[in-house]
């Protein structure tokens, strides 16, 4: 049950701030924007490592800091800022289902590369993403 607490407090907290940040970009640059969004997500993510789990860090493999750190470059400053160029174009409620697409890019991924299965419950959940892409970006908005 505190799995999927955390689990709704997670989107919660994504679907708040892709609605913080639409607001937040009015007044600045989107790479500023991100760069301040980075920066604060760093010095609070510090916090929590050295309040939480401060000896964790000796025991951390090289592969692990690795992948990890290509996650970082990837979702965090890449990611980041291409998602907020959205979100000042095409407003949050358009911006934000093409972000929860990103189920997609990891199955492909997944099959291609770790050699993961792809169930029928799976492909049903792919189909179901592409009929909401289709039906956020066919609508009347789409348009203009």
């Amino acid at each position: 049950m505190l799995a999927v607490a955390l689990a709704v407090t997670a989107a919660f907290a994504w679907g708040l701030s892709a609605v913080l940040v639409r607001l937040g970009l009015r007044d600045m640059p989107t790479a500023l924007g991100t760069l301040i969004s980075l920066v604060a997500g760093l010095l609070l993510t510090g916090a929590l490592v050295a309040i939480l789990q401060p000896g964790e860090l000796r025991d951390v493999s090289r592969s692990a800091v690795l992948l990890l750190a290509v996650v970082g470059v990837l979702n965090f400053p890449i990611g980041r800022l291409f998602n907020y160029m959205a979100m000042s174009r095409l407003g949050v409620g358009r911006s934000t289902p093409l972000l929860a697409s990103a189920p997609l890019f990891a199955v492909a991924v997944a099959v291609a590369f770790t050699g993961e299965e792809l169930r029928p419950a799976t492909a049903l959940g792919i189909a179901l993403i592409l009929g909401g892409l289709y039906v956020t970006l066919s609508g009347p908005q789409a348009q203009q």
